[in-house]
């Protein structure tokens, strides 16, 4: 969570944790959603794939609109 804000986590903001797995359970939490943000971390199988598997259900399932968001190029390893 630290990553995802300069400093504190905005008020506005819920953070809710579940288990499961990845592409079912940010389906689920799209129903309740306004948007859902996806990250690619861009490891694994293929590296220059857009999307992986869990972006690609969210893109195909989710009830709310979903933006992908890829690595900045300074983060790359």
């Amino acid at each position: 969570m630290g990553r995802a804000f300069a400093g504190e986590r905005p008020q506005n903001i819920d953070v809710t944790v579940r288990f499961g797995p990845p592409g079912k359970v940010l389906v689920d939490e799209s129903r309740r959603a306004q948007l859902l943000v996806v990250g690619r971390h861009g490891e694994g199988g293929f590296l220059g794939a857009s999307m992986g598997s869990v972006s690609k259900a969210c893109a195909a399932h989710s009830v709310c609109p979903v933006l992908l968001v890829g690595q900045e190029a300074d983060d790359v390893p």
